[in-house]
């Protein structure tokens, strides 16, 4: 029986034509690749710039070092999410304070934001989980009220757009608003590891460069002038990374009819139901999110899936069952979360997925869904 994975990589001769390119050249390290890289990505979703880093974690990390935030300051996030993020925020000493998800869009409820909000909060992290987004013109009102930062993770929502603009990329020069995505080899776009970081601020751009590269103002004398680290992407990942831009449309277009497909098959279905999405929203998604009835049903659904060779996942746990979090006793009111950490599942989405792949995904789900 053939296997259904629920992510592969959409590759093709030229990735291996451009990491030749890249071996040849003989720096596989630092190289052309990466400012090449770095300019097209900008290019392609309208960002002033990018950073490249060497995994979506630590361009998390790297925007937080950027931020200058202190031991003890508070950053508002999504009370179920996938993990990384609020692994750094806690390695930091910051506080990571969640606010329950909406039970439709299973994005941080935007309602519920203001209340967390005090004097210690510095900023917002907004992740738009599954391939969905978040209300995001709510939270921007709120950032600019509240004079805070924005960063929002864009690893599931990648290529998207809002109102006919990529999500995670803001209007014009802001201070305030910066996105990063993760680019691994699960991704919509990848590098195999990796992570891209895109802001419209010139002096966010420049500090984001030299602590990614040991706070170095002058590598020829050794002369360093900022704390940093090394997050560098390889000249080599980043050849692989630049063959996939050139793809961007094709791989939107076998998205969209895998999502148009899975929408149609579902719509009349009252077992199961669908994120919800904004009407003038265009997503391209990371995976498929589906909403069962309930715990059983949707053990049930992903057991027959993985016994048939397709590999789905399960949902995001809700960071209050996760004692090494140690969220405040203050902050535990997350009924949507334990509602939905149960009942959600995530189908394949990745762009080398069949027809008679996606019917044979649809009859399992409908058989025992």
């Amino acid at each position: 029986m053939k296997k259904i994975n629920f992510a592969e990589p959409f590759l093709n001769k030229s990735e291996k034509k451009y990491i030749n390119q890249a071996i040849n050249s003989k720096w596989i390290s630092k190289g052309l690749f990466v400012e090449k890289f770095e300019k097209k990505f900008s290019n392609t979703l309208k960002s002033n710039f990018s950073v490249s880093t060497n995994n979506g974690t630590n361009a998390f990390l790297l925007i937080l070092l950027t931020l200058q935030l202190k031991r003890g300051d508070e950053i508002i996030v999504p009370s179920m999410c996938y993990i990384s993020p609020i692994h750094m925020i806690k390695m930091l000493g910051l506080i990571p304070i969640p606010v329950d998800v909406d039970v439709n869009s299973f994005q941080m409820d935007s309602k519920l934001i203001e209340k967390k909000i005090n004097s210690k909060t510095k900023a917002i992290l907004v992740i738009h989980n599954f391939g969905g987004i978040s209300n995001i013109e709510n939270i921007e009102n709120i950032v600019k009220k509240k004079k805070l930062h924005l960063i929002e993770d864009v690893s599931e929502t990648l290529l998207s757009k809002y109102k006919n603009q990529y999500v995670g990329i803001a209007k014009k020069e802001s201070n305030l608003k910066i996105s990063f995505s993760s680019l691994h080899a699960t991704k919509t776009i990848t590098t195999g590891e990796g992570g891209i970081i895109f802001t419209n601020n010139k002096i966010i751009y420049k500090n984001l460069k030299k602590i990614r590269d040991h706070g170095i103002k002058d590598s020829s004398k050794y002369i360093f002038d900022k704390i940093g680290g090394n997050f560098r992407l390889s000249n080599l990942l980043c050849s692989i990374g630049y063959a996939q831009l050139f793809k961007i449309n094709e791989i939107k277009k076998r998205k969209l009819f895998i999502d148009k497909f899975y929408k149609k098959e579902f719509k009349n279905l009252k077992s199961v139901k669908m994120q919800y999405e904004p009407k003038e929203s265009k997503l391209i998604k990371w995976g498929f999110p589906i909403k069962l009835k309930n715990k059983i049903k949707a053990d049930l659904v992903k057991r027959k899936l993985n016994f048939n060779s397709i590999i789905c996942r399960p949902c995001f746990r809700s960071l209050d069952t996760m004692k090494h979090i140690n969220i405040s006793k203050n902050h535990r009111s997350f009924f949507n979360s334990r509602f939905l950490q149960d009942r959600i599942l995530i189908l394949p989405m990745h762009s080398n997925l069949k027809l008679k792949d996606l019917k044979f995904i649809v009859k399992i789900v409908k058989k025992y869904g």
